[in-house]
């Protein structure tokens, strides 16, 4: 990024300090550090970065956000030895606000995740230190890998863009020449991006976000190509009539009961006498703790993944403690901290017992992994996801959302079947009541409500390229919410959900004012099935309430 020179990754340590002592920058009395960071699955993907002595976890968490994998504001972490590091924690030694210098000394390794659920993982290393520093920011990008070859699925040539195929949900590689043939969806077509978060997440590249980082002299335009920029404007507009929504429900009591059979067919008796074991060692409770934890984990593993134990390796063990242990909805505090030591006491029985070889292999695993899955646990993003799914099924159900007491009910027999309990265990229920009440496990009514209009908003900032809106309607949203005159508890939630995202979009420019007519604004009101002049009315009333203009009506 210096003298814009090829390097290749094993060179680069020569190559960058060369560059750098040549730079002209400014002298430190204390070196700055050399660091790699790479796809901890994809090694074609690396960075090599210059951080000064005082830049902290949260500068380089920043760098790799901007540059790297930033979608939709998830929550990342560094582990550091046997610490982690969270974004957004403000307790001593779990905050990001703490500097590298002496945290991470030369040759040391250390490890990055961001999104507990599709999870980028990525390494670092600590390859050198220099007397120079970065003359304008705490970190600086000093190289990166140029863009791995992707073949386009149509002539095996060199492809240059990606879509994302609905069907089978995988990404699909163009090159220019096919891309038209393949009559894509401009909304689901993008440039290919230098990134391991590709095709992750709606995951896009913003290089007015990753220049920040680079060296003075670079600016967004030398980031992107004009040239493929203007394939893509010129792609035939997308008819939103066209657009088939669905979203997939979660598997029936059939399905589970058949993924259950499948684990007791294989396995059943092992786990009969670990559990019969744990029962004896810990007690009555932790046993049946136990027993709970070692059946959902199998499920999802044979269930879900399609993977006897036989076949579990690191990445599918880690990938089912996150992704899917950590969804339960509801959970005792016992639990949490339980799980990982359960799971790890099972993995050596199955050992014991000759049903797989690799069990010191996966316990390191979901060891390393067991400070992300706490995080994903109770992460307010489930929640407030799950708030709003549940809070859609009950209008789809019928409920009134203005009786709490019928909202409420409904809500306590969703997370009990979630949870995998019975429903119509009177003693079970009686005891999540008390949790709700006591723990302030379900929302009120009207925070459901809030949940729901926003988990809407963001099913629709999924089909934007501009990864800043999802942020913008969260915060238009939370406006609303602390409305004295509390404007969300009234009026249709679909509404609400497609003004806050016309909003949002036109507060960045795409949507001008007065052109309502324009082909995003056609899309909302198709994507909320709403005439877009109801839209644009209920967007003035919500303006008013943001700018505190009295006489606003809902």
């Amino acid at each position: 990024m210096l003298c814009r020179e090829p390097v290749s990754r094993r060179g680069a340590l020569r190559h960058v300090e060369g560059c750098l002592r040549s730079s002209g920058w400014p002298a430190g009395e204390k070196p700055s550090l050399i660091i790699t960071i790479q796809g901890r699955h994809d090694r074609s993907y690396w960075l090599v970065v210059l951080a000064r002595p005082d830049a902290t976890l949260e500068d380089l968490d920043s760098l790799i956000r901007d540059v790297w994998v930033e979608c939709c504001g998830h929550m990342s972490a560094f582990s550091i030895g046997k610490e982690s590091y969270l974004s957004g924690e403000d307790e001593p030694g779990t905050s990001m606000a703490i500097p590298l210098s002496g945290l991470v000394p030369p040759g040391s390794t250390f490890s990055y995740e961001y999104d507990f659920g599709s999870t980028t993982e990525l390494d670092l290393k600590v390859i050198g230190a220099i007397p120079i520093m970065p003359p304008e920011k705490p970190i600086c990008l000093i190289a990166r890998n140029n863009p791995p070859p992707f073949p386009c699925d149509a002539c095996g040539n060199q492809a240059e863009f990606s879509l994302f195929d609905d069907e089978d949900g995988t990404l699909r590689f163009f090159c220019r020449e096919c891309l038209v043939s393949a009559e894509p969806d401009p909304e689901c077509t993008e440039i290919i991006e230098n990134s391991p978060r590709t095709g992750i997440c709606g995951y896009v590249e913003d290089p007015d976000a990753a220049v920040y980082w680079y060296p003075p002299g670079w600016n967004a335009e030398d980031l992107a190509s004009p040239e493929l920029e203007e394939i893509l404007k010129k792609l035939p507009e997308f008819d939103p009539d066209d657009c088939i929504y669905t979203f997939e429900d979660p598997p029936g009591d059939a399905e589970v009961q058949a993924m259950m059979d499948a684990v007791c067919a294989d396995i059943g008796p092992e786990i009969e006498a670990f559990i019969a074991d744990e029962r004896a060692a810990h007690g009555e409770f932790y046993g049946a703790l136990a027993g709970e934890t070692v059946m959902e984990f199998c499920v999802f593993t044979y269930g879900l993944r399609g993977k006897t134990i036989r076949e579990w390796d690191a990445r599918l063990v880690r990938t089912c403690l996150i992704e899917e242990m950590a969804q339960n909805p509801i959970f005792p505090e016992e639990w949490l901290e339980n799980a990982v030591p359960i799971l790890c006491r099972f993995l050596s029985s199955m050992e014991a017992a000759g049903r797989l070889q690799n069990a010191a292999e996966l316990i390191a695993v979901l060891k390393e992994a067991e400070p992300a899955f706490r995080a994903a646990a109770t992460s307010p993003e489930k929640y407030r996801d799950l708030s709003g799914r549940i809070f859609q099924r009950a209008l789809d159900a019928g409920v009134d959302p203005e009786d709490e007491r019928a909202l409420m009910n409904f809500v306590q027999r969703e997370v009990v079947v979630m949870a995998g309990m019975d429903p119509d265990d009177a003693d079970l229920i009686e005891k999540i009541e008390y949790l709700f009440k006591d723990d302030g496990i379900a929302p009120n009514s009207g925070d459901l409500r809030v949940s729901a209009i926003l988990f809407r908003c963001e099913e629709f900032c999924a089909r934007l390229e501009d990864g800043t809106i999802p942020g913008r309607c969260g915060a238009i949203v939370g406006d609303l919410a602390a409305h004295p005159a509390a404007p969300l508890s009234r009026g249709d939630e679909d509404l609400w959900s497609a003004a806050v995202v016309y909003a949002a979009c036109r507060d960045v420019g795409l949507i001008r004012p007065g052109k309502g007519g324009t082909p995003l604004a056609r899309e909302i009101g198709s994507f909320f099935d709403l005439e877009p002049s109801s839209v644009r009315n209920k967007v003035a009333a919500l303006k008013k309430y943001l700018t505190g203009t009295p006489g606003a009506e809902d």
